[in-house]
């Protein structure tokens, strides 16, 4: 070979060059792994501008021990037959291709969409020397022939070689065939951006004393985007040299991430898609209906998919693509673009907004956008149409933090408001808090004021009482009349019912069944749940030990499949579950229960006179079946102290007085009580009350007759009775015995 020749082979070499990797670089060692997995053919990188992509690729390539050639797209290559002349000569100096009869010229694109493209699948399917080709920035590529060239390349990679895509987005079609081949990796944002690990590895790198606090701001306002995070770093050195750290993070509407933005993420964009971009960036939640319904268009899905699939602008909340987001930071300067060119359309596009995601049922979003339009009538509309609904799904954080979004002086002129706030409060166990908000919503109504609102404003007055019993009763007796079938309706059913109860009227059982069975048609879980849950303990109290399992079961599976049972307002269900949980013999259960319960009503202790006496009415006779005396000398000295204030709550005090009975009986006698009855002995108890023998129990257990006597003589001793009759007299009481046993009646 001439001096000649050699010189041009090393000016093809170094055309062919991988860049050398930058210093300083936060890499992800997971990228670089999976790329290196000896099975992986063909690499897939795509992110915009400033994740590394192109730096990850350089490290991989540094590392490999395979020959390898880099070949930058340019814009030129979308003639396909100039990208084919590249590609042969990129393969040819790191591999033994032979493209040799491939024609760079006069092919018409009929023969090079079938012949030339399937000449060179195989020309590349024969090299046997392994190599790896990089093809970096193939988003500048959309000439059909062009990729068609290159889907031969990545479809016809041999076994040891590897091809690396690398860009800003990658339009080729063969993907979607080659994504079933495990020999495929792809790796995108999610992939390249970083953690906080690395995000503080990169910032102590560059000299910015970040603690873990500062570390997690700029994770969030970065997203993990690598050059996102060199620039906070920047801008905390900046901080520190004027001597303000801490002074600002990171914003869309910074100078510098304007600037990088624009000439690196919406560069060469169309006027019609970066218009579209910036109207919809206010909003956080992206969809082609939602689009439509606030840009007037009929065309934004297929808008959003073409962003995302050219340029990922948008990022997928789904596989469907159905629904999008974009980066916070290029939404910010959108934002910021729009509220400087056109003040006016953002309000529209929230006050839209709204509108849509009201009919679509998102109230969270519907009253964001409300008040980001300026629009408080709406939102204040919103939040006094949807609380309740919230309310009794257990959505209390969710009301609290919306009517944050309210001016404080808007929120105390409305007592519908301040109903809202008052529910929100109970729901988190504020009680200070609510007890504000109802003070201050009887102050704010007016004799303007609804009906409605007046009655509903007394059924939370009932329901916080912690009083005399019958003017609560007499409140929720109004609300129960006055209001028409809805929510509100559902839950004056629920104080109603409970205080009718409590004080010994009639009617308690069908208010509540009713109470429950309309919450259960709205659904208002809490309210059917809390419904349910009385009527368990009323079933309870009068032994009809069967129906207070079912109710008390049914009401707190609907509580653990809304992931509301340690929910503080929940404590009323919690102990009935309690209490039945011991009626059965399920000792484990009923301790746990009994637990949460005593938790729960720590955050209720001053509101809801009701909850606070029939929960612990509920939990001392839990006690008294699991033989916890302490437990019912402390609940029954709490129960006196509210009955104090209750002494109207005449089926209370009667309860209560029963209660103290019980408790000298278990002074008196065996300290054992009922709830040391081991699983064994519950069974042979429940065939007590029949007339089947001694002999007879033991066969149906399928035990000794001596096992069956040893069982008898414990259950006596620990319930203090000497005989089988007052052993099921005893049982009966106690709750652990329902009717006949499961034997022959007797």
């Amino acid at each position: 070979m001439t001096r000649g020749s050699d010189i041009a082979d090393a000016a093809l070499d170094a055309r062919f060059a991988a860049p050398q990797p930058a210093t300083g670089l936060a890499l992800r060692s997971a990228v670089l792994e999976r790329l290196a997995a000896p099975e992986v053919r063909v690499g897939v990188i795509t992110a915009p501008a400033g994740y590394g992509k192109t730096s990850h690729a350089a490290v991989f390539v540094s590392h490999d021990e395979r020959a390898s050639a880099w070949l930058d797209i340019e814009d030129w290559h979308n003639d396909a037959l100039v990208l084919l002349t590249d590609l042969t000569a990129a393969l040819g100096a790191v591999t033994d291709f032979r493209g040799g009869d491939l024609p760079t010229r006069g092919v018409t694109p009929d023969q090079l969409a079938t012949i030339v493209v399937r000449n060179l699948g195989r020309a590349v399917r024969r090299c046997s020397v392994p190599f790896v080709l990089v093809l970096d920035d193939v988003h500048r590529l959309h000439d059909q022939s062009a990729l068609d060239v290159v889907g031969a390349l990545a479809s016809n990679v041999p076994p040891g070689a590897m091809v690396v895509l690398v860009g800003r987005a990658c339009q080729l079609a063969d993907l979607a065939r080659l994504r079933v081949d495990t020999s495929v990796v792809e790796l995108g944002v999610e992939d390249l951006a970083l953690d906080t690990a690395n995000v503080a590895a990169a910032l102590s790198a560059m000299g910015v004393g970040a603690d873990a606090e500062h570390v997690e701001r700029v994770v969030a306002d970065t997203e993990g985007w690598p050059v996102g995070v060199r620039l906070a770093g920047l801008a905390s050195l900046a901080d520190v040299r004027r001597q303000t750290p801490g002074s600002s993070y990171l914003s869309g509407r910074d100078t510098t991430v304007l600037h990088y933005l624009r000439s690196e993420w919406l560069w060469n964009l169309s006027e019609d898609d970066r218009e579209f971009l910036v109207r919809v960036s206010v909003l956080d939640w992206l969809s082609g209906d939602l689009c439509n319904a606030v840009l007037g268009r009929n065309d934004c899905g297929d808008v959003l998919h073409r962003i995302y699939s050219d340029r990922l602008l948008v990022i997928p909340l789904d596989r469907r693509e159905g629904a999008y987001r974009m980066h916070g930071l290029l939404r910010e300067a959108l934002t910021a673009e729009l509220e400087r060119t056109d003040a006016v359309a953002v309000r529209q596009v929230h006050r839209r907004a709204s509108a849509w995601f009201e009919a679509t049922g998102d109230v969270d979003r519907a009253v964001r956008h409300a008040v980001s339009a300026g629009d408080l009538p709406r939102a204040e509309r919103l939040m006094v149409t949807h609380t309740p609904a919230l309310h009794t799904n257990g959505h209390y954080a969710t009301i609290h933090t919306l009517l944050e979004l309210i001016p404080r002086d808007r929120m105390l002129q409305s007592p519908e408001l301040c109903l809202c706030a008052a529910l929100a409060a109970i729901g988190l166990g504020d009680v200070a808090a609510s007890s504000v908000w109802l003070r201050l919503g009887e102050r704010a109504a007016t004799p303007d004021t609804a009906p409605e609102t007046r009655l509903c404003l007394m059924i939370l007055r009932s329901t916080t009482n912690i009083g005399l019993a019958r003017p609560a009763f007499d409140d929720a007796a109004a609300a129960y009349k006055g209001l028409p079938p809805g929510i509100w309706h559902t839950a004056s059913c629920l104080v109603y019912g409970v205080w009718s109860w409590t004080i010994g009227a009639d009617g308690a059982v069908e208010v509540l069944a009713e109470g429950a069975a309309e919450a259960a048609v709205l659904g208002a879980t809490t309210m059917e749940a809390s419904c349910t849950a009385v009527l368990a303990m009323i079933a309870h109290a009068e032994g009809d030990l069967a129906r207070a399992q079912s109710l008390a079961t049914h009401a707190r599976q609907l509580l653990v499949d809304h992931g509301l049972e340690r929910a503080p307002a929940m404590a009323v269900i919690t102990a009935a579950h309690a209490l039945t949980a011991a009626s059965t013999g399920d000792a484990l259960t009923a301790q746990t229960d009994w637990r949460l319960a005593r938790v729960q009503l720590a955050y209720l202790r001053d509101v809801s006179g009701w909850a606070n006496v029939q929960a612990r009415i509920a939990l001392a006779r839990t006690s008294l079946l699991l033989g916890d005396r302490m437990g019912v000398e402390t609940l029954l000295r709490e129960l006196r102290e509210y009955l104090v204030r209750q002494p109207d709550a005449v089926r209370a005090q009667r309860q209560v007085a029963e209660l103290e009975g019980l408790l000298r009986q278990m002074q008196r006698h065996s300290t054992l009580g009922s709830s040391s009855l081991t699983t064994a002995e519950l069974r042979v108890l429940h065939y007590l009350p029949t007339n089947l023998s001694l002999a007879a129990i033991s066969t149906r257990l399928y035990v000794s007759r001596y096992t069956v006597k040893t069982h008898c003589e414990s259950i006596y001793r620990k319930l203090n009775v000497t005989s089988r009759s007052e052993a099921v007299e005893s049982a009966r009481r106690l709750g652990l015995l329902d009717g006949p046993g499961p034997g022959d009646a007797p």
